[in-house]
């Protein structure tokens, strides 16, 4: 004990002039050397005096502890040497450098001496068995306890809170030995006062959560774990009190960004939710957490011109959101997030930040996964088309992010709506939904043709004569869209081999009941010709057959383009094979694939003809696999062949297109020689002037695919190769001039990619094309380029200038400069200066005579 004393009695000798000098700095060696002391005094001084089952034993903290001396001390003496040390500690807390070793290594033995010197029951005042409890020292325990629990309640008021319910956490859950019944009793109090109290719940959640660790994952038995603590009434308050406490704690955790909160105060939501379904705060919180996007009550609480929600707000909620689909009640959490489809539907078409689109189409595509196949049609309809109530709002892109905002009346745009369901369509896998899906778009098909045969508006108007479509036209031309995209994917051929049936009613209306439809007559043709393998119902058969004199007419009328298919419907019905060998595509695509070499080229090049010739059977079946070969001119008779389908099937050909400009170089396999090189460099230049050549044969109808063409090029003005650099910004100045200059935002991405080339690249001819590009721009937006320039404007002319004046810049680059200046000075001089025409044409006659030839 006369070791123990010395420590305690150095330790305070050097708190005591620490209080006195509080500019004292202690080493990082002597800091160590400090807590290896406040381990002895716990070791020898706190440990040993500790009721058993109170505390954690020596063993597990250290495997030198068997080493530890034993000491055979009585009650009284290990009382009186508990209190003194417990005094120590209550001395030096409020030292910084010693209390920061108290809490961190050492918070759990200063609770747990303080708990047994506060609330372990003392014996009444008499004579027991080896022991005498006199009326004096039952005064001065009962003197000491409560001197005591005021430290307690001090520490455990003031003390960082997940720390604390940590360490209580530890103490309560000690293995070695039970803890005694005071114990537990005083923790579980203990621990049901921190929770209720202000901040309570996110302490626990803290403590729980917050880990050294970063980059790992949600933890789910933790969160489990604190949702069942949470569920069960803690404190002396009724049931209603507690749960609003617990509401109102969830309230202001769910305002946080940190994901691990987030989910967690969800997971505590669908808990409470469950556990008291009819708890009016409950209620309350679920309608404010997974109600922000319900169009419904959109439209009702906000006036024409409000913001509903700021850039950060939908964010956060969309965060939220997605922060609850990881948890494992799907079932409540779709249920409550599905009515804010529609206005997340709409925030996702306008969105570009990556990050926020990702986590939208996921909510979307698990949420339209998950919905009731009955549901599917009426959710289709709305997305596609919008009601009254969607009008009500619209979502707008700044440079900070996108606002939710009510409005008057908006027209629903039902082009960038069909665009985003096809992106959402192809990352979904339910086979279900797709087969919904596919069922809907045939019957709203039907429906339109049945309403446009009552209107009788024609979707094509005369020569010379321009009409606007009606909105029946609009939707109808858009559901086929819809329909001719799904068809193609993989996803809707798995369908129609398990479930050949859901096309039966779509194929023989336009068969049967409207023969004037021709678009529609070929999808039913092409959907017929897909399912009739993989039929084998007798019922199903017995259909069939009735469609044989309708084919059959079809078949012999010459001038109609679906005679093909109904010839091979007809043969598959009567169970025979098509025989290919017959047809002009079938000998192509055999020799496409014949082992010899100028056979293959001689293939491709005839399937090219005939998608020239427009050749009915090589458009429905089109596929070219060559792209893989690695002869360069079977590649390149395979490009020329693809780029001929542009006018059939542009958005395809696009995106084969552009893949194959941007990796090229993996195509091949890895580069030796310099021939190799060159050769790669001559092909990805000529597919790039091939992606200009299908976008200017495309002209007005490239806008809708304005994206993958300007990515493709910024992307490859960063490729190693300068001439490809190049060619991307010739090529980008070509889709720009075709698209008109319309390239909205994506404008200043262009101008910080030329700027970055003009400053930063060595090789002149990329700095060359960079500078032309400026010029063309400038001559192409004309009058509009002080709009849409803005504050881009006055640095964009500044580099201008100092190209133009260096004297040691290249000849053509200060030529482009001069042509883009010139251009520029135009634009501002018609600007300011417009040209104002003075003549005015008058007549001296009212009415001009009329001359008569004989």
């Amino acid at each position: 004990m006369t070791f123990l004393h010395k420590i305690l009695k150095e330790i305070d000798d050097l708190a005591s002039y620490i209080k006195n000098d509080d500019t004292v700095l202690i080493s990082v060696k002597n800091q160590k050397l400090l807590r290896t002391c406040f381990q002895l005094i716990v070791s020898l001084g706190i440990s040993p005096c500790l009721v058993p089952g109170l505390g954690i034993s020596l063993s597990k903290r250290s495997t030198l502890a068997a080493m530890l001396p034993a000491t055979d001390l009585s009650d009284e003496q290990k009382y009186e040497l508990l209190t003194e040390c417990t005094d120590f500690f209550v001395r030096n807390y409020s030292i910084p450098v010693l209390k920061n070793i108290i809490i961190s290594f050492h918070l759990s033995d200063y609770l747990a001496a303080l708990i047994q010197l506060s609330f372990a029951p003392l014996k009444k005042p008499g004579v027991y068995t080896n022991f005498t409890m006199t009326q004096e020292m039952y005064d001065k325990l009962n003197l000491d306890r409560k001197k005591y629990i005021k430290v307690y309640d001090h520490l455990v008021s003031n003390c960082f809170q997940p720390i604390l319910m940590k360490e209580l956490l530890v103490l309560q859950n000690v293995t070695d030995k039970t803890p005694p019944a005071f114990v537990k009793r005083i923790i579980t109090k203990e621990l049901s006062r921190r929770l209720i109290a202000p901040g309570g719940l996110l302490s626990l959640i803290r403590c729980f959560m917050d880990s050294l660790e970063i980059d790992s994952g949600i933890e789910w038995k933790k969160i489990d774990i604190i949702c069942k603590l949470i569920a069960t009434k803690h404190g002396d308050i009724c049931n209603d009190e507690y749960v609003q406490n617990i509401c109102n704690q969830l309230k202001q955790i769910l305002v946080l960004n940190n994901t691990k909160y987030l989910t967690t105060a969800i997971a505590c939501l669908i808990t409470l939710i469950e556990k008291y379904p009819e708890s009016g705060a409950v209620t309350a919180l679920t309608k404010d957490v997974f109600d922000s996007f319900n169009f419904e009550n959109i439209s009702e609480s906000y006036l024409p011109g409000t913001i509903i929600f700021t850039t950060q707000q939908i964010e956060h909620k969309i965060q939220t959101y997605h922060s609850a689909l990881s948890l494992s009640n799907q079932e409540i959490i779709i249920k409550l997030i599905t009515p804010n489809i529609p206005v997340l539907f709409l925030i996702g078409m306008k969105c570009t930040n990556e990050g926020i689109k990702n986590k939208l189409n996921e909510i979307l595509t698990k949420c339209m996964e998950k919905m009731d196949k009955n549901e599917i049609p009426a959710f289709l309809k709305l997305l596609l088309f919008g009601d009254t109530t969607l009008s009500k709002v619209t979502v707008e892109e700044f440079q900070a992010g996108l606002i939710l905002k009510a409005i008057n009346n908006n027209t629903y745009p039902l082009d960038d709506a069909l665009f985003y369901f096809i992106e959402l369509f192809k990352r979904t896998s339910d086979y279900n939904f797709n087969q919904a899906v596919l069922e809907t778009s045939l019957q709203m098909v039907i429906d339109f043709s049945v309403k446009r045969n009552e209107v009788m508006e024609p979707l094509l108007a005369p020569e010379d004569e321009p009409i606007l479509l009606s909105d029946l036209n609009r939707q109808y031309i858009n559901i086929l869209q819809l329909l001719s995209v799904i068809s193609e994917s993989s996803k809707i051929n798995e369908c129609l081999k398990k479930s050949p049936q859901t096309v039966f009613k779509f194929i023989e209306y336009f068969l049967q009941e409207n023969k004037n439809n021709s678009e529609c007559e070929t999808i039913a043709l092409i959907l017929l010709n897909t399912i009739l393998p993989n039929i084998n119902d007798l019922k199903l058969t017995i259909r069939l057959k009735k469609l044989i004199p309708i084919l059959e007419k079809i078949s012999n009328d010459e001038l109609n383009t679906n005679s093909i298919l109904s010839n091979e419907a007809i043969l598959l019905i009567n169970g025979g094979r098509i025989n290919k060998s017959n047809s002009p595509y079938e000998k192509a695509v055999s020799n496409a694939f014949d082992n010899l070499l100028p056979t293959r080229g001689h293939g491709i090049i005839e399937l090219t003809k005939l998608i020239d010739k427009q050749d009915v059977e090589t458009i429905s079946k089109r596929h070219l696999e060559q792209l893989k070969d690695a002869d360069s001119y079977i590649y390149l008779a395979a490009i020329n062949g693809i780029a001929s389908l542009a006018m059939h099937c542009s958005e395809d050909v696009l995106n084969v297109l552009c893949k194959e400009f941007l990796n090229i170089s993996t195509t091949f396999g890895s580069i030796e020689t310099r021939e190799m090189q060159n050769k790669t460099q001559e092909m990805r230049l000529k597919i790039g002037d091939i992606i200009v050549k299908v976008t200017k044969r495309l002209g007005d109808m490239s806008i809708v695919h304005k994206t993958i063409l300007l990515n493709t090029m910024l992307t490859a003005c960063r490729d190693h190769d300068p001439l490809i650099r190049a060619s991307a910004l010739s090529n980008l100045a070509e889709i720009a001039l075709v698209l008109h200059y319309r390239i909205g935002s994506i404008i200043y991405e262009v101008l910080l990619c030329i700027e970055s080339i003009i400053e930063t690249d060595r090789a002149m001819e990329c700095r060359r094309a960079a500078v032309m590009v400026i010029s063309s721009l400038l001559k192409g937006l004309g009058k509009e380029t002080l709009i849409e320039l803005k504050e881009h404007l006055l640095p964009l002319y500044r580099t201008l200038n100092k190209l133009y004046k260096d004297p040691n810049e290249d000849h053509a680059v200060k030529l482009h400069a001069q042509t883009a200046l010139e251009e520029l000075n135009d634009i501002v001089y018609q600007f300011l200066l417009p040209n104002i025409d003075l003549e005015k044409p008058f007549s001296l006659l009212d009415e001009p005579k009329e001359i008569i030839y004989k």
